[in-house]
């Protein structure tokens, strides 16, 4: 039987589901084109919006993008061929796919829980807690962007936190505990930082789709400075801060010795399976960022790289992979049970949708951005860079502790980046830097329990008070939305 608050929760969410259902369907039929809209315009935003709308109120992504997408084709946007040709041709979908296989395969062998440990061994962190926080939060950071999910990061990385606090004496009720766990949370944000792999992938294919509609290219290069220059001084920001404005106590932790830690030297070794794992996902990070420095298009290196492009490079290591045996002549990797499981299928069917909406956005095909332009033309006015980046971040990070920003940043993407391109275009400014304003100012998210899908991960621990999450917490989202707004406006100048 349904309890009176379930039945409460399922009308309240079918409410919804009619609603968005409602837009997408029927919004070109109640709603004539006006502003230089035509009828084509009306059925993208009708669809755009109606996903939007179910994303937020339902939590879900994967049927609202479904529908929208037949949305389309039902409106006469394209034909049902179409739609699939442009939603599976596209490159960035592909790459999600299969780099989500091999770091699923990767993540799997367990070589994270050996790694970090090893760099706590390092000597010129003993007795020095700045070095101690720092050296974990980066390590922590590295090892999130290039192999593991924040929430499997977590996961793992809170019970050493403990084991850490616990070893040198920090007691749970302490704002150093807490700055820790919040230093950790945060050091997980270097999930978005590479522009090849993450959830975040959803938001590139959509950027690159308008980027492409504007002649241009979506700079990788671009986006991995900038991220990681964010990230990177927003922990060293945050440690100051802890240390010497909040004046938290942090001698406990020169107490630290790796070797009073309940870890064996040979619990430390890979084994033979995940160093070939290990160094084929290098080899493949190795090689995408190779193509940052690759750009004679008369050299032969330049010739056979785009020939194999950034997709086939994961395809090829994967099948080889799928070859291999172990000793004992079981297989290297279950090839198939792995696609099958660490396919993201609600981020590859949103990434398709809000890449097809965007593009058509971005296009003077349809009237929408025309009809943008012209709405924020004095709003932006001679400053529109930085007035573009600092909007882009506030709302971005201001939504996103609120409700899950990841919908939110799309409709920032698609109203903001047509405008970059056509800054980009005319020599001012590098249009990829907006992504990391927004991409990283909708997954800066720690202040609710609905901000992001592991944000409970933190909130959930009896150290995180509310008195801590909405002083020093609030305070360091202050601090991230200064530092993405000043690198982002500086690097978008700067790398044009």
């Amino acid at each position: 039987m349904f309890t009176t608050s379930a039945k409460s929760k399922n009308t309240f969410y079918y409410f919804w589901v009619i609603v968005s259902i409602l837009l997408m369907f029927g919004f070109r039929l109640v709603v004539k084109p006006f502003a230089g809209i035509n009828e084509l315009g009306i059925t993208v935003l009708g669809t755009f919006f109606g996903v939007l709308l179910a994303t937020i109120t339902t939590g879900q992504v994967f049927w609202p993008s479904l529908l929208g997408l037949f949305s389309l084709v039902w409106g006469g946007f394209d034909t049902g061929a179409g739609i699939l040709a442009t939603w599976f041709g596209n490159p960035s979908i592909q790459q999600i796919i299969w780099v989500m296989a091999l770091a699923g395969a990767v993540a799997d062998s367990g070589v994270f829980n050996l790694l970090v440990p090893k760099l706590l061994k390092f000597k010129f962190i003993t007795g020095h807690p700045t070095r101690l926080l720092l050296t974990l939060f980066m390590a922590i950071l590295g090892f999130t962007a290039l192999f593991i999910t924040p929430t499997l990061m977590l996961v793992l990385m809170f019970p050493l936190i403990d084991s850490i606090a616990e070893l040198c004496g920090v007691e749970k009720n302490t704002d150093l505990k807490r700055i820790m766990l919040l230093g950790t949370y945060l050091a997980a944000m270097g999930s978005y930082a590479l522009p090849f792999r993450g959830i975040h992938l959803s938001s590139i294919a959509i950027i690159s789709g308008i980027m492409a509609e504007n002649g241009l290219q979506f700079d990788n290069g671009a986006y991995l400075i900038t991220t990681l220059s964010i990230l990177t001084l927003l922990l060293v920001t945050f440690v100051i801060f802890s240390k010497y404005i909040w004046k938290i106590d942090m001698t406990p932790l020169k107490e630290f010795r790796f070797s009073n830690m309940d870890i064996k030297e040979e619990d430390l070794k890979l084994n033979s399976r995940q160093k070939v794992l290990l160094s084929f996902m290098i080899v493949c990070i190795v090689y995408l960022l190779a193509g940052l420095f690759i750009t004679n298009p008369e050299s032969t290196i330049y010739a056979y790289y785009n020939r194999i492009g950034n997709v086939w490079i994961w395809i090829a290591v994967y099948g080889f992979l799928a070859i291999l045996k172990t000793k004992e002549g079981t297989p290297f990797i279950d090839a198939t049970k792995i696609l099958q499981s660490k396919t993201m299928w609600g981020i590859i069917t949103v990434a398709g949708l809000f890449t097809i909406c965007g593009r058509a956005i971005a296009s003077d095909a349809y009237g929408i951005k025309p009809a943008i332009m012209t709405v924020l033309a004095p709003v932006l006015g001679s400053n529109s860079w930085p007035v573009l980046v600092i909007l882009s971040v506030v709302l971005s990070a201001t939504f996103t502790n609120l409700t899950n920003g990841m919908p939110v940043s799309f409709t920032i993407n698609a109203i903001a980046f047509p405008i970059a391109c056509q800054m980009q275009n005319a020599g001012m400014v590098n249009a990829t830097v907006l992504a990391a304003a927004s991409i990283l100012g909708a997954m800066c998210a720690f202040l609710t329990n609905g901000s992001i899908a592991y944000a409970p991960l933190l909130l959930g621990r009896e150290e995180i008070t509310t008195k801590f999450i909405w002083t020093k917490g609030l305070a360091t989202l202050g601090i991230f939305i200064v530092i993405a707004c000043v690198i982002c406006i500086s690097f978008g100048f700067l790398l044009a």
